[in-house]
């Protein structure tokens, strides 16, 4: 059996690394806020001066109150109403703005009545001669009253003013006028005698007494009280949109029973 074999001896020694130092800490750049001092804290002390101040102010504005209070300069319940008028400032009326724009409205209170009749005329004479001299007509009568409120007449001492109040006194209320319809009405039937001829006349005479009827119908049935409630209304609301903050009082004036007629309802 063959023995293993040592490899023979080096003359050469071995080399031998060198150990190096450590190597030296990062140094560090100096703060720029190394040289500051740092921030002192304060107390209270500039709020106690505050809370003092206020105080002082406020004395300063009651004491003078007190003393006139107990001199019976001034009471309670006038601190309050000036406190109270700070807030609520008085309402400015323009009357003549009032006035004029009033004046323009007289076609917004017109009331119309609408009617329709039968009217019968005829010749005045003795019966006997009816049969041949008379004539007799029927019409149906178609036509219309209006009544309205002339705010034309409204003068300056009509609209005033008493603090927040405004006061409008409205004229009386009036016919306007009263209209056959000439397109509308017709003759129903018509009755002539042998003898008798055309009469234009019986036609006038059927419509004046139609517009008779209209008015007095008119009139019994309160035309004239409708146009004094619709006045009352549409100037109120008018006169509200005007100036919201004022309390709008209107003031009516009853018919005048003695009031000339227009021509048209005579």
């Amino acid at each position: 059996m063959a023995e293993p074999r040592t490899p023979p001896a080096s003359d050469t020694p071995p080399s031998v690394v060198p150990e190096l130092p450590p190597a030296p800490p990062p140094a560090s750049l100096p703060s720029p806020y190394a040289g500051d001092a740092a921030p002192e804290r304060r107390g209270c002390s500039g709020c106690g001066w505050g809370v003092l101040g206020a105080l002082g102010c406020l004395v300063v504005l009651i004491v003078p109150i007190v003393a006139l209070l107990l001199a019976g300069t001034i009471s309670i319940n006038g601190i309050i109403g000036g406190i109270q008028n700070m807030f609520n400032a008085p309402v400015l009326v323009n009357i003549q703005l009032a006035l004029d724009s009033i004046q323009g409205m007289s076609q917004l209170t017109t009331v119309r009545y609408n009617y329709s009749s039968l009217v019968t005329s005829e010749r005045d004479m003795p019966d006997i001669l009816k049969l041949l001299y008379g004539e007799k007509q029927v019409m149906v009568a178609v036509g219309h009253v209006n009544a309205g409120i002339d705010l034309s007449q409204i003068g300056p001492d009509d609209v005033t003013q008493d603090g927040d109040t405004i006061t409008v006194r409205l004229p009386p209320p009036q016919l306007q006028d009263c209209f056959v319809n000439e397109q509308e009405s017709y003759i129903a039937s018509m009755e002539t005698g042998v003898f008798s001829r055309s009469a234009p006349e019986l036609v006038v005479e059927g419509r004046r007494f139609a517009v008779q009827q209209f008015r007095a119908r008119a009139l019994e049935e309160g035309i004239l009280n409708d146009v004094q409630a619709q006045a009352h209304t549409v100037i109120q609301n008018f006169v509200k949109s005007l100036y919201p903050e004022a309390t709008v009082s209107i003031v009516t004036t009853p018919p005048d029973p003695n009031a000339p007629l227009p021509a048209t309802c005579q």
